[in-house]
């Protein structure tokens, strides 16, 4: 599974969602509230083994974002 999958993956978890795509964003999904953006964020980071500043998971509104987010952590 790479990169973009996994965290696919992950968002259709936190979003209890069956079809999540990489168009997935915070505009054009309800379930995406902050309470599970933090979630989101918090099982990124233990699935990567990465640590996310802040800003960094303020910033973390749509799928692109997220990829490019963990990509730079990597």
């Amino acid at each position: 599974m790479n990169l973009d999958e996994r965290i696919l993956e992950i968002a259709r978890e936190v979003f209890d969602m069956t079809e999540v795509s990489l168009e997935l964003s915070q505009r054009n999904c309800d379930r995406w509230d902050s309470l599970r953006h933090l979630t989101f964020a918090s099982e990124i980071e233990e699935a990567f083994d990465i640590e996310l500043e802040p800003e960094e998971i303020a910033e973390m509104t749509d799928m692109h974002r997220v990829i490019a987010m963990v990509q730079s952590k990597l």
